[in-house]
């Protein structure tokens, strides 16, 4: 595989938003003012990692305070 497809992306910022929902924090990648895609769930609750609602990559809707 050439080394440009390996590095290909490296450089892209990412802008991520800590915001909660229903009180667990998740870290998400904005896709426009009120989406976001979830990257992370920060929660010590085993109980929200099992919660299909917090799964990263799932697209998310919040209200902007």
């Amino acid at each position: 595989m050439p080394i440009e497809m390996v590095i290909e992306g490296m450089d892209k910022k990412y802008d991520f938003k800590e915001i909660e929902i229903d009180g667990v924090k998740l870290v998400i990648e904005p896709i426009n003012i009120n989406q976001g895609k979830i990257v992370q769930l920060l929660s010590s609750n085993p109980q929200d990692f099992l919660n299909p609602n917090f799964s990263p990559g799932k697209i998310i809707t919040f209200s902007v305070n």
